[in-house]
């Protein structure tokens, strides 16, 4: 009995050893969460300068867990677009009720000024074709209310005469639906306030305090980082992994702050988990981590990237863009599953060894995350996302509070699988 206790005690040892890995992996990476959505970082966006401040974050971390440069290129990758931001205090007052922003409205994110006491013209579907016609008081505001409309093309036909009425008036426009905030890339004259139809009532007036500010180069980075091939076995010429993820976010609309926990603080935090394995456990191939801005502006930052690469895109093994990965507690899907079927069936397979997962979807192509310009050029590429729970998308409720980062380790560890399969 005496000679089995140190057996088992080894055995337990390794078993506490191997939960508290897992652990100190989700709790790593809920700690990159809490950090990234805090107020310090402003929703990593173009107020406050959160995306620059997320930016300088992201390298200080790789240089702490270990991660080199790219070879003689710098961790940060600068480039430039323009943006409209609202970086004063908003304030939409319907009669006496001041409403919130974030919660019962946002601004149309390419919303221009207006201050003061304007007098609503309500339009409808009898008196719509006013809009064409500038309205001679220039303290009229005017209100789009077509949310008990069911046909999409017709609502999408208002919205647009919406937009047209920003150039002579502020716009309300009523919204039933789910109100998601944007990356404003243009500046009306005056601003379209989206106000949800749970908090509207037909006002008498409304005083608005809506100032915007265009910066026409704003400056942004990409933060990349190298983790070498290991050295016996090694590949004649080197070849590259890409792992990637966004980690901008929409930022503040005046006090108001979307943090972007599960887009896509999520994919940040599992980009820099994975360096930590690699930095430990180096694969046949050279890993890169690529953190890029501008995903929410219109891929900015990958496209800039693609275009101004670190390396030859040739020399790429294949691209694994991570956006969204917050709660894979029900499945994940693959983007271009449809399109690389071997690689989507050695995933397939290696779940259904290991059991990670409930379920792995396939899609087809799609242009609406980083992997878009590398599948562009030809380099093989997954753009991942989680399913689950997690609902929060584009708005202020989207936090690290509401983002539990389920089957976080099980997501990781497949990838890392399939890399070693490549």
């Amino acid at each position: 009995m005496y000679k089995k206790k140190p057996m088992r005690l080894l055995l337990i040892i390794l078993f506490v050893g191997v939960n508290l890995t897992s652990f100190s992996q989700k709790s790593y990476a809920k700690s990159i969460l809490d950090t990234l959505c805090s107020e310090r970082y402003s929703g990593r966006g173009y107020v406050d300068n959160g995306v620059g401040k997320a930016a300088d974050f992201l390298a200080s971390e790789l240089k702490t867990i270990g991660v080199s440069t790219f070879k003689d290129q710098p961790y940060l990758q600068e480039y430039n677009f323009g943006v409209n931001t609202f970086p004063h205090p908003l304030k939409v007052i319907f009669d006496d009720s001041l409403l919130v922003p974030g919660q019962d409205y946002l601004l149309n994110a390419s919303s221009g000024t207006a201050q003061g006491d304007f007098t609503p013209i309500i339009v409808n579907t009898d008196n719509y074709l006013l809009v064409e016609t500038q309205p001679k008081d220039k303290k009229s505001i005017v209100i789009f209310n077509f949310s008990d409309l069911s046909n999409k093309d017709s609502i999408s036909y208002f919205y647009r005469l919406a937009i047209q009425a920003t150039n002579y008036a502020p716009v309300v426009w009523v919204q039933k639906n789910k109100m998601m905030y944007s990356v404003g890339r243009q500046e009306f004259k005056y601003p379209l306030v989206v106000i949800d139809k749970k908090a509207y009532h037909d006002p008498k007036s409304i005083h608005l305090k809506v100032n915007n500010k265009y910066v026409p180069k704003y400056i942004n980075q990409n933060v990349i980082g190298y983790i070498p091939q290991k050295k016996k076995g090694f590949l004649k010429p080197e070849k590259y992994v890409v792992f990637s993820a966004h980690y901008d976010h929409l930022g503040k609309m005046g006090q108001a702050i979307f943090p972007g926990a599960n887009d896509n603080a999520s994919g940040v935090a599992m980009l820099l988990s994975i360096a930590k394995h690699y930095i430990k456990n180096p694969s046949k191939y050279g890993i890169v981590l690529c953190f890029f801005s501008g995903e929410e502006a219109g891929l900015e930052g990958s496209k800039y990237f693609v275009s101004n690469p670190y390396f030859k895109l040739k020399k790429v093994k294949f691209v694994l863009n991570i956006d969204i990965m917050g709660g894979a507690s029900e499945s994940i899907t693959l983007v271009n599953g449809t399109k690389h079927t071997k690689h989507y069936d050695k995933i397939v397979e290696i779940n259904g060894t290991q059991n990670y997962l409930n379920k792995i979807i396939k899609r087809g192509p799609t242009s609406n995350s980083d992997h878009y310009f590398f599948s562009k050029t030809g380099v093989p590429a997954f753009f991942i996302y989680s399913g689950g729970t997690v609902k929060n998308y584009h708005d202020i409720y989207d936090t690290a509070e509401n983002t539990p980062l389920n089957k976080f380790d099980e997501v990781q560890r497949l990838l890392m699988d399939f890399v070693e399969e490549l």
